[in-house]
């Protein structure tokens, strides 16, 4: 399986927030199935979202590469340090989760 086709995919035709606020409230409403992380995204993001995650027992999946990459791989020309994804359209990205 490979994780970035999986993501663009969930991109193209889920339904998927971008950034780390929306990302908690996803994740406090328990409206997101998954979350993924960039490696590098900061660590008062990560803690956060770990925290909120736990509290609504919703995975996490960490991104290999940098929130530059994360970005390019969902088509956006910026950063992104979070995404919550919501509904996973065609994409297989739940067997990642259970992989690990």
């Amino acid at each position: 399986m490979d994780l970035n086709r999986s993501i663009r995919i969930a991109v193209d035709t889920g339904k998927v927030s971008y950034g780390a606020d929306t990302a908690n409230n996803a994740l406090l409403n328990k409206q997101a199935k998954l979350v993924i992380l960039s490696n590098n995204a900061p660590q008062k993001v990560k803690e956060d979202v770990y925290r909120y995650a736990n509290l609504s027992e919703i995975p996490i999946l960490e991104f290999t590469g940098s929130s530059l990459d994360l970005g390019a791989i969902c088509g956006r020309p910026h950063f992104v340090a979070a995404l919550a994804i919501h509904e996973m359209g065609d994409s297989d990205i739940l067997k990642a989760i259970k992989k690990k």
